[in-house]
């Protein structure tokens, strides 16, 4: 069985106007929900983004089990009534979860539990009938306590598409946040990333145990054929996978209490899947649908809001600490950046955003992205000669690198971002040499970048003419630096060969 849903996290100070709005429309009470979740010592379940659960629902066992389906909403679910809290996994046999157990090489265990209250209520939304469920609880794992405050909406029959335009509705008039993580993915990172003998960590200490690191994109799968409708959705799913994630964490999912530091890991890591997304419309713009431009350019004026707050972020955790220690003269009147009323944090939070990002896995997961003729069979060569293109116009920049200005040096490492970015959309293999290092020229010419940006904040915004002077001379010997490595590492970049799949 196919189970598809939107998860909505609903943060502690709506957990009123949900209850309100439940009111008005439930039609069941509500309901205790016991479940003991099982992977070996290994996570070899949690690693095929599989989930093994048995779960007490009113009086009866029922065992079920997750896969991963086609996109972040979507599992296979396989459930089975149990006359007792055991496990069988003969249930399986002849189903599509059979290789899943039969390669396990340890016990399964169990390793967290989850209970809720759930408040239920089936609804008629254009047409679709759609389960709306409100649950309030939280996970253990090992003596640590993750609360649980999620809106689901589940389709029971219908179209997808009613599922978004109801939580659009939602987000539309509370301020809540879009949850990709399934709470098996929670209960496990709770599992993994905490010990047994430590003190107790409950709310926002064990939602901070599990977000310690940004969410980061792993290898994308390898393609072997270029074909345009599949290959643009599945990419551009993934990278908006990391800018929803990361959003939510920056925005505070779980009552997070991130410091500042951790705050700009995650406005970096959303703003690099930003990029990712953006490299990957320009490259198949011209078979981009209007919305889907649309989405693209408003995507780009938040990009840019976030902008603002990455240089600073940069300017104090990164570059400031460094020239400080080096001797900056009246250090200690410079201040960090005010996080004030439009701080990233609150920015991520704000319905306007979380309502484009809505929009735009909206238009993904229904697959409403490309126009109808770009499954064409010639515009896959197209595609291809647009990348080759991308391609020879950084190797001519790399050779003029030594007499381009900032601004040109700024626009090379962008081509280099875009057509890495291009290249994890088909699956490149991140060990090749090509690869490697495009990945090396964009962090050189980034640090060479942030220094010219350091550059103009202390042109202006310098204490003291002293503080200036020093800082000035201080960059111009990094940039020197970064000049020489950037050369050296083009040099090797101009020198590499593109290969692409047939």
């Amino acid at each position: 069985m196919l189970e598809r849903e939107l998860k909505l996290y609903v943060p502690t100070a709506q957990h009123a106007a949900v209850n309100q709005l439940m009111a008005l429309i439930k039609n069941q009470p509500p309901q205790r929900l016991a479940a003991h979740y099982f992977d070996t010592a290994e996570r070899d379940l949690a690693r095929q983004q599989v989930a093994l659960r048995l779960r007490l629902e009113g009086d009866q066992w029922v065992q079920t089990l997750k896969l991963r389906a086609q996109d972040e909403l979507s599992v296979i679910e396989l459930n089975h009534p149990r006359p007792e809290p055991i496990l069988d996994l003969n249930l399986y046999q002849g189903t599509v979860a059979e290789t899943v157990f039969t390669t396990l090489n340890t016990p399964l265990e169990t390793r967290y539990q989850t209970e809720v209250l759930r408040t239920t209520a089936v609804l008629n939304h254009q047409g679709s009938d759609i389960e709306i469920a409100w649950d309030i609880g939280h996970i253990q794992a090992k003596n640590h306590t993750l609360p649980i405050s999620e809106v689901e909406f589940e389709l029971k029959s219908g179209n997808m598409e009613a599922i978004f335009q109801l939580g659009a509705q939602w987000l539309a008039e509370l301020p809540l946040i879009i949850e990709l993580r399934s709470k098996s993915e929670r209960g496990d990172a709770l599992y993994e990333n905490t010990s047994a003998d430590s003190p107790p960590l409950n709310g926002a200490a064990a939602a901070l145990a599990i977000a310690g690191q940004p969410y980061r994109l792993g290898q994308a799968p390898a393609v072997s054929t270029i074909a345009l409708g599949p290959l643009y959705h599945q990419s551009s799913q993934r990278f908006l996978t990391q800018i929803i994630r990361n959003a939510a964490f920056l925005a505070g999912v779980d009552e997070i209490q991130a410091s500042e530091s951790l705050q700009a890991d995650y406005l970096t890591l959303m703003r690099v899947g930003m990029r990712r997304l953006r490299s990957c419309r320009q490259l198949f713009k011209p078979w981009l649908r209007k919305s889907e431009k649309k989405h693209a350019k408003l995507l780009l004026k938040h990009y840019r809001k976030f902008g603002h707050w990455r240089d600073k972020d940069m300017l104090w955790f990164e570059l400031q600490p460094k020239i400080i220690a080096a001797g900056l003269p009246a250090a200690q009147k410079l201040a960090p950046p005010k996080r004030a009323k439009r701080s990233p944090r609150v920015l991520a939070a704000r319905p306007a955003f979380q309502l484009l990002l809505l929009d735009n896995l909206k238009c993904l997961v229904l697959g409403q992205g490309l126009k109808k003729n770009a499954t064409q069979l010639e515009n896959n060569a197209r595609l291809r000669q647009r990348l080759e293109q991308s391609w020879t116009s950084i190797q001519a920049l790399c050779t003029q690198f030594e007499t381009l200005d900032p601004v040109d040096r700024h626009n090379l490492r962008n081509q280099i971002k875009r057509l890495r970015y291009n290249l994890e959309a088909l699956g490149y293999d991140e060990t090749t040499k090509l690869y490697v290092f495009l990945a090396k020229a964009q962090d050189h010419l980034g640090g060479l970048c942030d220094a010219y940006v350091a550059q103009d904040w202390y042109t202006d915004q310098a204490a003291t003419t002293k503080q200036k002077q020093f800082a000035l001379d201080w960059l111009q010997q990094k940039i020197n630096k970064h000049e020489i490595k950037c050369k050296k590492t083009l040099d090797s970049l101009r020198a590499q060969r593109l290969i692409l799949c047939h």
